[in-house]
């Protein structure tokens, strides 16, 4: 596969339908992303000399590499993503140039907003990777650039973490998936929340996000109340958890609920990454897609 492909993660979650191997860039870009600023969110560190064999349909060079998915808070066009993008630095100073990236595995309609690093970035724990900059010219399908901007990342012994979030809903042009891996919450579901994880996630179990993770995962809501000045704020669980299976770091959460979503928090120990650390408290702001 050509090392300029976009996108992957470490992880796996619950659902499945067989995916193109390309990306798939949405039809729509949100108008909404032209004015908020954009911003490389997180970079971490989520296995060290550790990629598993399955990583070869990216490189055949990329098996036993450094691991390191890198988030956005806007999708990037795919058509400026290039290795030179990216330099990393370590805690000793050392500065790397990247090998390899990938936007696989989230490929989907409106989730090309993580790249995987792959390569060798130093060790853990005398001479970890501490930050990445975007020294070229990486541009968001709205437009802005990001280049010059730079992010700590997160250590290895770390555990994964909350990136970025929206709500959506879905509509007649909205690109559904009905069933299989990477599907959508059923198109009855009232608002979706999109969490999108500095890696990739599966349950403490070591297996896919499911029915008993649910109650960990607590979404605000403010729902407007006829007759009264002030509107009301619940907190919700989402009934369903959809969007794995497809091994990247986008998980959704199907509400029932009617109300704006404005956060979302996950309780610690719901959630482990590809080494097995178990993440702390996470919450985090909920975006409006559009």
């Amino acid at each position: 596969m050509n090392v300029k492909a976009i996108l992957f993660l470490i992880a796996s979650l619950s659902c499945a339908c067989n995916q193109s191997p390309d990306y798939i860039l949405s039809d729509r870009i949100p108008q909404i992303d032209k004015t908020r600023e954009a911003k490389v969110l997180s970079a971490f560190f989520g296995l060290d000399n550790a990629l598993p064999k399955s990583v070869i349909a990216i490189s055949p060079k990329a098996p036993g590499k450094d691991g390191m998915p890198v988030v956005f808070s806007h999708e990037i066009e795919p058509s400026t993503l290039d290795a030179s993008d990216f330099r990393i630095k370590t805690s000793k100073g050392e500065v790397y140039n990247v090998d390899i990236f990938s936007l696989k595995p989230a490929i989907e309609a409106f989730e090309l907003r993580t790249v995987l690093l792959i390569g060798d970035y130093g060790n853990a724990p005398d001479n970890e990777p501490i930050e990445v900059e975007i020294v070229g010219d990486l541009i968001a399908r709205s437009g802005q650039n990001f280049k010059g901007q730079k992010v700590k990342v997160s250590p290895l012994n770390d555990g994964p973490f909350l990136s970025y979030a929206e709500y959506f809903t879905i509509d007649d042009s909205y690109p559904f998936i009905k069933r299989g891996a990477g599907c959508d919450c059923p198109k009855k579901t009232t608002t979706i929340v999109r969490t999108v994880w500095a890696g990739g996630v599966r349950a403490m179990n070591g297996e896919e996000l499911g029915e008993n993770e649910l109650k960990n995962f607590e979404i605000t809501l403010v729902k407007d109340k006829l007759g009264k000045r002030r509107a009301d704020t619940v907190m919700v669980h989402p009934y369903l958890i959809a969007d794995i299976g497809d091994n990247d770091n986008n998980i959704d959460l199907c509400i029932k609920e009617k109300g704006k979503p404005i956060s979302v928090s996950v309780n610690a120990n719901t959630t482990i990454d590809p080494r097995d650390d178990a993440n702390d408290f996470t919450s985090i702001k909920i975006l409006n897609r559009w």
